[in-house]
């Protein structure tokens, strides 16, 4: 086995070095996810370990102009276990919970940055998520989500700009996501109650409303009833209020599924009810071009060992049209679409500020008119 500079630190959990975790499932992983948005921007970064599969992966991103670039990287974990770097993309924690920086070396996909996030409030540690399939544990995961602001400098082919206190967000989780890594079928005779997956649509909002920030997320079923419930807001003075619910009103373009604004009102621990309204900020974007859900040019995901060294890149729109949006070389009834939109905010007594809103529509959701067609 083999030492890494992290090891001299007295935090390991198993009797390893901590470059062997304690599962040898594959699909265990453990990193970070960066997003930062303004008017008609989305920028989001992230990177990966997959210690099982001797992998560490990442992306970088940018929509701009309906047009949405991707850089992809991957390559052998060991050694270098602890240098949290992939090709260009590298993250370093500059401060524990507090300041991270990004960077993206000068790289043929033409998406360079320099990028510092600062933490608004102290991060929000979701529920351990678990998933079951045929009595066998197919996602257990833990994360903790965090609003921030960032600022530095950003370029794309023939345009550079400098950030300054953008709103942005970033999240950490880990654990085995059967998402990722090679393709696993789980199947059986039958399966129980608990296991079935009733989720229709999915929110998940990290926000800055300018005088506070928060979280939340939820999922319901197709009629609209809550399945579960999570959030916060906390305030500059370092008090917070626990979420109990939100009642939401999101409208749409015409004839998609993609969100254009709307509203949300939060439900408080404090027995207050705070209303928001919102409206697109553009740059909608759609994350096939990270490499999730077989999004690589080799038809797989995150996870899978690719070689010492490998990039790759892409260009394409992210504007409405007749298919989903997406990766040229991604089958087109197999894309996604958009799931990530930035919103202008309004909120209580006028505050204004930028949510990210991370949202799915699974099939069939009655609210809003979706179907299964």
């Amino acid at each position: 086995m083999r030492l890494d500079g992290i090891d001299d630190y007295p935090f390991h959990q198993v009797p390893t070095p901590f470059n062997v975790p304690a599962t040898t499932d594959s699909k265990y992983n453990d990193g970070y996810w960066f997003s930062c948005f303004s008017d008609d921007w989305y920028v989001a970064l992230g990177l990966r370990l997959h210690p099982n599969v001797n992998t560490v992966d990442g992306f970088a991103s940018v929509t701009h102009r309906g047009t949405q670039r991707v850089l992809r990287a991957s390559r052998a974990l060991r050694p270098g276990y602890d240098d949290m770097v992939t090709g260009p993309i590298r993250v370093e924690i500059v401060e524990p919970m507090k300041r991270q920086r990004l960077t993206v070396a000068d790289n043929e996909s033409g998406i360079a940055l320099d990028l510092e996030f600062t933490a608004l409030a102290p991060a929000y540690l979701e529920g351990r998520y678990q998933h079951m399939k045929y009595g066998v544990v197919v996602n257990d995961m833990t994360r903790y989500t965090q609003a921030c602001r960032a600022s530095g400098t950003l370029t794309i082919p023939g345009e550079t700009v400098r950030p300054e206190a953008w709103s942005a967000i970033r999240d950490h989780s880990w654990g085995v996501r059967t998402s990722m890594g090679a393709p696993i079928r789980f199947s059986g005779s039958e399966r129980t109650a608990g296991e079935a997956d009733e989720r229709a649509i999915r929110l998940w909002v990290p926000f800055d409303a300018g005088d506070h920030s928060g979280f939340f997320q939820t999922h319901e079923d197709p009629h609209g009833r809550t399945i579960d419930f999570e959030g916060r807001i906390d305030f500059p003075d370092g008090t917070s209020v626990d979420l109990t619910g939100v009642t939401h009103h999101l409208e749409y373009q015409p004839g998609t599924p993609r969100p254009i604004g709307g509203s949300w009102d939060l439900h408080g621990a404090d027995g207050v009810t705070r209303h928001y309204d919102l409206r697109s900020a553009g740059a909608p974007t759609e994350v096939h071009g990270f490499g999730y859900y077989s999004g690589w040019h080799d038809g797989r995901g995150p996870g899978n060992y690719r070689g010492l060294e490998v990039l790759e890149h892409d260009e394409y729109s992210c504007e409405p049209g007749d298919v989903p949006s997406g990766p040229e070389h991604v089958k087109p009834e197999k894309r996604m679409g958009p799931t990530e939109y930035p919103m202008h905010m309004v909120g209580p007594g006028g505050s204004t500020g930028m949510a990210h809103l991370e949202h799915h529509i699974f099939g069939r959701y009655q609210p809003y008119g979706f179907s299964q067609e």
